[in-house]
């Protein structure tokens, strides 16, 4: 990359704009709270030393810095002379081009993650939409892109901001998560803010933040180290789920749901899959689902009477239905079974890989989350039990898939926390400790040791500052390759 290359024509109108406010931007916008929270979430999985691009990066503050102080290796651009000379001063550890984001080469497969908090404002709208494909194509399989804007309908709005006369292009809030899948990326989460900027004559302002990720190679779901072989089956507590599910903050049903939009002959199985089943029921009209996601005979009824179809035999010993349905979905199933490679298999098998919108969706607990962390960190280690294998459960899972013909393989993070409302670090560690011990003690010899030492790990959680545990999924899909 140039590291000082001419700004075109078409950025010179935000250049000058940015030139005149300087290390005012930064004093104003510096601060902004769900900025620093979607920096804070990428630090929490981007791969170590990731190859990080900001995009309309300023003065450095805060994006390149946080991530550059995290160990990140950031490059920041931006056309205003003036933000990349203070940049260059304020954040030397990191990389800054003084460059239109339009004028960049392409670069396929470059970049772990990109970050463009607010520039895509001083584009045109089709502009706006190239520049999110082509940060689709930098991205490595499994990348990750954060963007903030201002949405509103319309192009080239004139408008009056921190006291200087510029124009501006956006779209309406409910456009832009289709522009983002339309450059081929997977939507995490997203969410609007209001914001009111400590400036002279602003008012409020609405803020539109969207996670995204490339689909891609299944490994990058998984840390650079998982357990080589699965543990063995294990039986969830289901009264003590429940309880811990009741706590969720969850956007992986839709997210799951959504994945099975067109498809008309659905094979629900899995550990938690009553609530996909019961979605998939009210969406289509009729669902199949394996005993497997049952925790309570309740439950059976309650999804007959929805219209799903109960069928016999368990994920890796299903009925001889061969070619049956156009996609199986299996949630959180891999880990209840004695072959969780047989039971992949079986699933590719019951698939009809002619249709259309033939598709494998395995749901497992994304390997990095939080609630992984404390079993493999403190339960573990207590009992000497393995580690917990979801890495290698989808690892292998891809491996077998593609064998059997469904090698077009993508990955989504499902957002999933488990929130403690108590009021104060000491009551959530507390609430958190009480209900992790009573999940996991199934088989435990020393309940009481595991209470207390979840409880020192919590408590060294909860005191940053948060009131809750991440327990975020990953959706594999599978399709045979066309």
């Amino acid at each position: 990359m140039t590291i000082d290359s001419p700004v075109s024509a078409y950025g010179r109108a935000a250049a000058r704009l940015f030139d005149q406010l300087g290390k005012v931007y930064e004093d104003t916008y510096g601060q902004l709270p769900e900025q620093l929270a979607a920096i804070h979430w990428l630090l929490d999985r981007l791969p170590p030393q990731a190859k990080v691009l900001d995009i309309g990066s300023g003065t450095g503050r805060p994006t390149a810095q946080l991530l550059a102080d995290a160990g990140h290796r950031v490059t920041g651009c931006d056309v205003s002379h003036t933000m990349v000379t203070l940049a260059r001063t304020g954040v030397p550890q990191a990389r800054f081009a003084w460059v239109d984001v339009r004028d960049l080469p392409e670069a396929p497969g470059t970049w772990d993650a990109i970050t463009a908090f607010f520039p895509l404002l001083q584009m045109s709208r089709a502009e706006i939409v190239d520049t999110l494909g082509r940060i689709g194509r930098w991205l490595v399989p499994g990348g990750l892109f954060v963007m903030s804007t201002v949405p509103f309908d319309a192009e080239h709005a004139e408008l009056t901001w921190m006291g200087h006369t510029s124009r501006a292009s956006s779209f309406a809030a409910e456009v832009y998560p289709r522009l983002v899948r339309d450059a081929g990326l997977s939507i995490l989460r997203q969410h609007e803010s209001v914001f009111h900027p400590d400036y002279p004559g602003m008012g409020a302002e609405q803020h539109l933040f969207i996670f995204a990720t490339k689909p891609g190679d299944p490994s990058r779901a998984a840390p650079a180290a998982v357990p080589s072989h699965h543990r063995g089956p294990l039986e969830p507590n289901a009264r003590h789920w429940a309880a811990m599910e009741a706590r969720f903050d969850r956007q992986d049903v839709p997210l799951i749901v959504d994945s099975l939009s067109v498809n008309t002959r659905v094979l629900a199985l899995g550990g938690r899959t009553v609530a996909v089943a019961r979605d998939l029921a009210d969406r289509l009209g009729t669902a199949d689902a394996g005993p497997d996601g049952l925790q309570e005979e309740d439950d059976g009824r309650m999804l007959g009477a929805l219209g799903v179809t109960l069928l016999p035999g368990a994920a890796d010993r299903l009925p001889p239905v061969d070619r049956s349905f156009d996609a199986v979905v299996a949630a959180w199933t891999l880990q209840r079974t004695d072959e969780p490679d047989f039971a992949v298999a079986e699933m590719a098998r019951v698939v009809d890989p002619g249709h259309p919108e033939a598709k494998v969706v395995l749901v497992q607990d994304a390997p990095d989350n939080e609630i992984i962390g404390l079993w493999n960190g403190v339960r573990a280690p207590l009992t000497g039990a393995p580690a917990d294998p979801q890495g290698q459960l989808l690892l292998r899972a891809a491996h077998v898939l593609s064998a059997h013909g469904f090698d077009d393989i993508a990955v989504t993070r499902l957002p999933i926390d488990v929130v403690f409302p108590e009021a104060g670090p000491e009551a959530r560690a507390r609430a958190a400790a009480r209900a992790l011990t009573a999940l996991w003690n199934v088989g435990h010899p020393q309940p009481v040791q595991l209470h207390h030492a979840l409880l020192s790990a919590l408590r060294g959680h909860f005191c940053a500052g948060t009131d809750r545990i991440t327990n975020d999924a990953v959706m594999l899909l599978a399709r045979p390759r066309r």
